[in-house]
């Protein structure tokens, strides 16, 4: 039976703006609760109604999707590219706020890195009225350069707005020697700390690129350019919590083995693993976070997602 304009509008009013069920709207016309079903179908396809989301940033529906079933994600969040970088971590920063607030519930631990991208997801988020959150370090401090960026203050401040408590990594994120690590390691505050943060319920994390020469890495001295350089040669596309992988996801070189962080295998764990990036010089590290199943969702940037569909 072919449905006409008439019809279409008729059930459309019905259903949205007198907010009756499909099975009142079937009496009401004389027809069955799935014609009902297929004239609202209808209703969208032929713009009869369009439905607006009011959000605090525009996503891309089609592309988040596609990013999503390309890669086998949980999911995938894409938002349009700002003018400037920083337009576009602002944006990102506000859809990742947007994603936990939809996720987070009371009696959850959340594990959290740092960089820019989770200082504008932090500054973003609204205050929420939970009970027994923990905001957990995965991976010690950067020390220098912006302390706003940093694990402490994000997880401080993440606490304040999820009215929770927060534990550090009381050391640095990368460190001189694989022995130095390993004592830290040992100690029993840290210990305990990187417990907890491997049994986080959702994993938040930035994602950092070797194309960028002034990564939060480099700022805090951690990496140097000779470091960077070899970390190249290694076949490193960026790194995830410090450690530097290929496009592949495989751990490469020997500056992960100076990395303080809980292991990459609770990464694949967590219930939501998610990192959080814009640009296109993220694109490849973030298809090896992907590849490496170190990340199963994502919230990235129009520019960084073409990218990666690209380069795949």
């Amino acid at each position: 039976m072919r449905n006409s304009v008439p019809q279409i509008v008729r059930v459309a009013e019905l259903y949205y703006e007198r907010n009756l069920s499909q099975k009142e709207i079937a009496t009401i016309v004389g027809t069955s609760r799935p014609r009902v079903s297929r004239l609202l179908a209808d209703a969208r396809q032929t713009g009869i109604v369009e439905i607006k989301i009011n959000r605090p940033v525009e996503k891309l529906p089609e592309l988040s999707e596609k990013l999503r079933k390309t890669f086998k994600l949980r999911d995938a969040i894409v938002v349009d590219s700002g003018e400037e970088y920083l337009d576009s971590v602002r944006n990102v920063g506000k859809a990742a706020a947007e994603l936990l607030s939809s996720i987070i519930e009371d009696d959850m631990t959340l594990g959290i890195t740092w960089g820019q991208t989770l200082f504008q997801m932090v500054k973003a988020l609204d205050t929420l009225p939970l009970e027994n959150i923990e905001i957990v370090q995965m991976i010690g401090a950067l020390g220098e350069g912006d302390s706003h960026i940093d694990g402490p203050e994000l997880a401080l401040r993440l606490a304040e707005k999820l009215d929770g408590t927060y534990r550090y990594v009381h050391a640095p994120a990368v460190v001189g020697s694989e022995e130095m690590k390993e004592m830290l390691l040992q100690q029993s505050q840290i210990q305990t700390t990187m417990r907890k943060a491997e049994q986080a319920d959702i994993m938040l994390q930035g994602i950092g690129s070797l194309a960028d020469e002034m990564s939060s890495l480099e700022r805090a001295g951690y990496l140097s350019e000779s470091e960077r350089q070899e970390s190249l040669k290694a076949g490193a596309v960026g790194h995830l919590m410090a450690r530097m992988i290929n496009i592949n996801g495989q751990h490469v070189g020997k500056y992960n083995d100076r990395v303080v962080a809980i292991s990459p295998e609770a990464l694949r764990q967590s219930k939501y693993s998610i990192g959080i990036c814009a640009s296109r010089r993220k694109a490849k590290p973030t298809l090896g976070a992907i590849r490496g199943n170190f990340i199963n969702t994502l919230v990235t940037d129009r520019r960084c997602a073409e990218q990666m569909l690209q380069i795949n």
